[in-house]
């Protein structure tokens, strides 16, 4: 398997560390096996309508969101300097 990047809370990550040891395990390792086991269950548009309608309601309160104020950090992009400009 390849590497895994978890960004957590440090004392969510602490105790996941130590549930897993308690199972024989990584973090890591337990939740890339994770993510494989719910990979090989349906076909990926299966998974992703799955998600698509377990997020709904997230997606629809970003897009209202976006809609309200503009895409966040936007102005940046905008307004940045190209790259071989002097400033």
């Amino acid at each position: 398997m390849s590497n895994l990047t978890i960004r957590m809370d440090p004392v969510e990550k602490d105790r996941l560390k130590a549930w897993a040891a308690v199972r024989g395990t990584s973090a890591s390792d337990y939740i890339k096996d994770l993510v494989a086991r719910d990979m090989a269950v349906g076909t990926p548009q299966d998974r992703a309508a799955a998600w698509f309608r377990e997020n709904a309601a997230a997606i629809a309160a970003e897009a209202e969101h976006i809609e309200r104020s503009g895409i966040p950090g936007s102005h940046l992009a905008m307004h940045h300097p190209w790259p071989d400009a002097e400033i």
